[in-house]
């Protein structure tokens, strides 16, 4: 409970400052205005979102379908506010001369996509089908849901390493072949898993 608070929290918090930032990177650079504009109406959207699930959750507040899905919704609310928040800063530091390096907000929500990947990894066996839905091949379904949470935490945690030690051109493919390896396994591991049900309906 203390874990969802604090990220329904963070949820509601964020995106109203990133539309305070995005307002004062509009007045220090009024030649992005269309940059500052997408980024407003992007947090705004972000609040309708959350305030639906949250209509949602209070119709019905005892399922736990609901429940679990305002989580989810809270959670990527948390994240994709997070990675505009920090570069709508840093470009707002840069802007008064506080920051000199301009790479690093993208740096930061790099590093910040990198844990999102490490999280929904981590998150993803439960968020499967359960073993009990497939009864004939339940150990093996539980062993795919392993190896893809697995697969995901590691393509994550390569993700963050990359963009904290390499260099930003180095960093950008580096990161993309491991999300690219880890579709590819996660794919070749979900086709051996439906290959032995069709040909046992067949």
């Amino acid at each position: 409970m203390p874990h969802n608070t604090i990220s329904s929290a963070a949820a509601t918090t964020l995106p109203i400052i990133g539309i305070v930032l995005g307002v004062a990177n509009w007045n220090a650079r009024p030649d992005a205005a269309v940059a500052w504009a997408a980024a407003i109406v992007m947090f705004l959207i972000m609040i309708g979102v959350l305030r639906r699930w949250r209509r949602a959750v209070h119709r019905s507040p005892g399922a736990a379908a609901a429940i679990r899905s305002f989580a989810s919704v809270t959670s990527s609310v948390v994240f994709g506010a997070l990675m505009m928040v920090i570069p709508l800063a840093v470009t707002l530091a840069g802007a008064y001369g506080v920051v000199d390096d301009p790479d690093s907000g993208r740096r930061a929500s790099m590093i910040i996509l990198g844990a999102y990947l490490v999280v929904t990894g981590n998150a993803l066996p439960r968020m499967l089908p359960p073993p009990s839905s497939m009864p004939s091949d339940g150990a093996r379904v539980q062993a795919f849901h392993r190896l893809a949470g697995w697969t995901w935490v590691v393509c994550g945690l390569g993700y963050v390493i990359a963009w904290l030690a390499l260099p930003i051109g180095v960093a950008e493919p580096v990161s993309m072949a491991f999300v690219l390896a880890a579709m590819i396994m996660t794919i070749v591991q979900l086709l051996r898993l439906r290959k032995p049900r069709q040909h046992a309906q067949a």
